[in-house]
């Protein structure tokens, strides 16, 4: 990265601190100018995106407890020129996703990390204990794998989730809509900053290969303001009509910047994350925060869209 792409991406973070805490831009942008050496342009990306999506939840009712910052690195390059204008003009969008692969829990394993799955082997059905461990949205699965999902969006909405099989060729199966559906919530898919939706609500997907080409599966995130006027909640995973969902891809296709969080890979689930999602709490700003954050370059309020790959190791 070049001194002047350094400097694009402070003024650019500055932009999107300056949107969330009400602050002068240009007195932001001359404190980060001061710091632009590699590590300190780093260390400054890390902070504004961890204060742009923990300022959205509560905070938290009790003294903050002390401890380290987190840190996020940047995983994605960076920003084409048209994508930099368009991030000063409008601070984007944050999102957070946090993938989970399970590995059969150990006796050292905390009773919080675990989770019971019900599985069905050769028509007999048992519960299972396995520990979910975070993974960068960018990891290579195996076949077999039990992967779930957990997603965060920082403004009020509505979310929508759609899984499509990917082949080697390039191509995919028909886009299956998996949540909202009648059985995860009774089909209530509304979102809010703090609140967090977990995939599937008690279980776990699994890749499974069912022809020879398959690579794995994509998973596509829409937030949007309002409910999708065409998306009836089915009672299962339902199939939509490939034409509709690429129509809303294209409609709402924006540049997205992708950061992971410094060391969280191979963190295993906590009781915090498990009770947010099962009770409905809301996260404040002392929980933990996702592995990987999105900002969607979008206006604000426009429906937004991330793909999310799961992608089998060749």
């Amino acid at each position: 990265m070049t001194m002047s792409d350094r400097r694009r991406r402070s003024n650019v973070l500055a932009w999107l601190a300056a949107a969330v805490y009400g602050l002068a831009p240009l007195a932001i942008a001359s404190t980060v100018l001061v710091s632009s050496t590699p590590v300190g342009a780093q260390e400054d990306t890390r902070r504004l995106w961890d204060s742009a999506f923990l300022s959205k939840r509560e905070p938290s009712k009790s003294k903050p407890r002390p401890r380290k910052a987190p840190e996020y690195r940047v995983a994605t390059p960076p920003p084409t020129a048209s994508a930099s204008a368009a991030a000063t003009a409008a601070p984007g969008e944050l999102v957070g996703v946090t993938v989970w692969r399970l590995r059969r829990s150990k006796a050292s394993d905390s009773g919080d990390s675990r989770l019971l799955v019900q599985e069905t082997e050769n028509q007999r059905t048992e519960s299972v204990e396995w520990t979910p461990e975070r993974v960068e949205a960018e990891t290579s699965f195996s076949a077999g794998d039990r992967v779930r999902l957990s997603i965060e969006s920082p403004r009020a909405g509505y979310l929508y989730v759609i899984d499509r099989e990917l082949y080697a060729d390039g191509t995919t199966s028909d886009p299956y809509l998996i949540f909202p559906t009648l059985r995860i919530r009774d089909g209530d898919n509304s979102v809010r900053a703090g609140k967090v939706i977990e995939l599937p609500e008690k279980s776990a997907f699994k890749l499974t290969p069912l022809r020879p080409d398959y690579q794995g599966e994509r998973l596509t995130i829409l937030v949007t303001s309002e409910p999708l006027p065409q998306v009836t909640v089915p009672a299962n995973a339902e199939r939509l009509d490939p034409s509709l969902v690429a129509q809303w891809e294209t409609q709402w296709a924006a540049a997205a910047e992708r950061l992971e969080l410094v060391g969280g890979a191979g963190q295993a689930y906590t009781g915090t994350e498990r009770d947010a999602a099962a009770q409905g709490r809301l996260l404040t700003q002392e929980d933990g925060l996702p592995q990987t954050l999105y900002r969607v370059l979008s206006a604000p309020g426009s429906p937004v869209v991330i793909s999310v790959p799961l992608k089998i190791a060749k």
